[in-house]
């Protein structure tokens, strides 16, 4: 079992845990989220030529707390930074990829002009934001407010700044956007709609 292989197993088994204080839409991110940013940021870097392992350790990591917390709690970054850390050293990655993963995790958000350092780190966000847009990410998300007791008018406030910034800042490659672009504005329409 090669490193990849033995950290999407290490994943599933904290998934499958099923802690306690996961959301309810925590089983859907690990099927329909976590593993599709992985397959996109494998693909992405073959499409680029560069080694694939960082970007698709970033992406199968990126949002790991989800396994233990729910995304909108403030501590969600640092603890899945911190899990990620963990799991990458029982994988066999090294100090320097754990760094530019670590580095990765933390940016891969693309908020207030903060991006990854690294070209992996760039197709890891690239590859996030094509999954929110392409799948219904955003719809799962709208469910998970609503049942948190959001108002149609919040959750098009927190929804809308992210469509855009997965559009316009998290896509490093003109040639995705344009991809996407039929799928940013279905997803756009659907909260300006709220």
């Amino acid at each position: 079992m090669n490193r990849i292989e033995l950290l999407e197993q290490k994943t599933r088994e904290r998934y499958e845990a099923k802690h306690p204080d996961r959301d309810e839409w925590a089983d859907w991110l690990y099927t329909y989220h976590v593993f599709v940013v992985a397959d996109h940021a494998e693909r992405l870097s073959k499409i680029h030529g560069v080694p694939g392992d960082c970007a698709v350790a970033a992406a199968i990591l990126h949002d790991i707390a989800d396994s233990e917390m729910s995304r909108f709690d403030p501590r969600h970054l640092e603890r899945s930074v911190e899990i990620a850390e963990d799991l990458l050293r029982e994988t066999a990655f090294s100090e320097a990829e754990i760094e530019d993963i670590k580095d990765t995790i933390r940016y891969n958000g693309c908020r207030d002009g903060h991006v990854p350092a690294s070209f992996e780190g760039k197709i890891m966000a690239t590859a996030d934001a094509i999954a929110h847009l392409s799948t219904d990410f955003y719809d799962h998300a709208m469910e998970a407010k609503k049942t948190a007791g959001a108002t149609n008018e919040k959750i098009s406030a927190w929804a809308l700044p992210k469509i855009e910034r997965d559009f316009h800042d998290k896509i490093f490659f003109d040639d995705v956007r344009e991809q996407v672009r039929p799928d940013y504005e279905r997803v756009r329409g659907l909260f300006a709609d709220l």
